[in-house]
């Protein structure tokens, strides 16, 4: 007999449950019981409570179907994220279901209800419920889905709760990463807002609040910064250029240099040119001419995506007239400073009270960004503060690796173990170090 089966997810689980609203809908400012919908499924694959409705207690006793034990998987039955799955981690007391999502419990003899998700969740089932989906405006999935969906599965109960541990060990190392990963995010925030309004002092410490040292400040068009602190309009410290004033570029290529706009924007320091078209390479030469690009010039988004900043970087790349390049016009402002001046709400917040909306798409006008008041530091101060900015930048970064070599292992262990491609005990060793 073999150890491992193929089985239609109909014949492993009880069937099908759903719930319901009563009359008149529900929010979450409604007294009750938690009503659990498809705005609770995270795309990716986790429960969401930020928004939860309620339902009176009454109506809920009174519904046969639909309410939710701890480990129930969850399926979304309708609308954007139809076929979408999470697992109910029983976080209320008592909850129930809204008509728009599906219980998904496995028959205790036939499937681990951790394996049951983690089966649903992978791709290869994600694949054949898309195939059910019916209706483009209305998207939707009947209850007959679970007999077109096929899964793996070991016959040894025991092995299926292994490699579930596998994946929830995995799956708890990535949520410690994400929390450490934003928790460094908020630390980058807190400091970048002292820094551009404090300062450090000669020992490269953060200066005492005003308050507590009024002496070491004094008071500008924009508020109380630190003695030595200038404050001057951008374009008189820096370069502003449009690198496609015109707006159009010549005949595409099929290799070349790739297109940079807005959308190439990603993570916290790069670009994405893996989508881009590409332009003969005397565009780049032709632009680069005219704006003299150094590896540590800032590219910032003037349109749509208002204020994202990036380093030009070593890439050879052509922009889009969706961004602007900012440049130190002398060596009073330091290039590495100047990123992050691009990202700092010192100047972010003058923007988003200025920006042209007129075209139905936010736009920035580049004489509005040299018109800027704007505190500049000495130069060594600049220095030193991008030094600070720049080893913070290189933490997250470490950590945004680490998450994406989780998530990428997380995924190909699905595939191996949900298979019966990989043997348990070992990984169940290596994951849990």
């Amino acid at each position: 007999m073999p150890e491992w089966i193929e089985k239609a997810l109909s014949d492993v689980i009880l069937p099908l449950e759903t719930g319901k609203r009563p009359a008149g809908g529900v929010s979450s400012e409604t007294e009750g019981v938690p009503s659990i919908g498809g705005e609770n499924i995270d795309p990716a694959g986790k429960m969401s409570y930020a928004n939860v409705n309620r339902i009176p207690p009454e109506f809920a006793y009174l519904m046969n179907k639909g309410r939710l034990k701890a480990g129930d998987t969850l399926i979304n039955k309708d609308g954007a994220q139809t076929g979408k799955v999470a697992q109910y981690d029983g976080v209320f007391p008592e909850a129930w279901i809204n008509e728009h999502v599906f219980i998904v419990r496995g028959r205790s003899d036939q499937i681990h209800s951790d394996y049951l998700f983690y089966s649903l969740l992978d791709r290869r089932a994600q694949g054949q419920i898309a195939r059910r989906i019916t209706g483009s405006a209305q998207p939707g999935l009947s209850s007959d889905f679970a007999k077109a969906v096929s899964i793996s599965l070991p016959r040894d109960m025991g092995r299926q709760s292994l490699i579930a541990r596998i994946l929830c060990l995995l799956d708890t190392k990535i949520e410690e990463t994400e929390a450490l990963l934003a928790k460094q995010e908020c630390v980058r925030a807190g400091l970048m807002q002292d820094l551009f309004t404090r300062g450090v002092d000669e020992h490269g410490q953060l200066r005492p609040h005003c308050d507590a040292t009024p002496d070491l400040y004094h008071e500008t068009e924009l508020g109380w910064f630190p003695v030595g602190w200038t404050v001057e309009d951008f374009g008189k410290r820096i370069d502003v250029i449009d690198p496609n004033p015109s707006h159009r570029y010549p005949a595409e290529v099929k290799e070349g240099i790739p297109i940079c706009s807005t959308e190439n924007f990603c993570g916290a320091d790069a670009f994405d040119l893996s989508f881009s078209k590409h332009v003969p390479e005397s565009t780049f030469i032709s632009q680069n001419n005219r704006c003299r690009y150094h590896e540590l010039d800032v590219v910032f988004a003037r349109k749509g995506r208002i204020g994202l900043a990036r380093r030009f970087g070593d890439t050879r790349k052509v922009f889009s007239h969706t961004v602007v390049v900012m440049k130190p016009l002398d060596r009073r402002t330091n290039r590495s400073w100047l990123l992050w001046l691009a990202r700092c709400d010192v100047l972010l917040s003058g923007i988003a009270r200025e920006m042209n909306t007129n075209s139905g798409v936010p736009t920035l006008g580049i004489e509005f960004i040299k018109s800027m008041q704007v505190p500049f530091p000495p130069e060594a101060e600049q220095a030193i503060i991008a030094n600070m900015l720049d080893q913070q930048a290189s933490a997250i970064r470490v950590l945004q690796d680490d998450l994406a070599k989780l998530r990428l292992q997380k995924a190909g262990l699905m595939q191996d173990l949900l298979t019966g491609e990989v043997s348990v005990a070992p990984l169940l060793e290596s994951t849990a170090a």
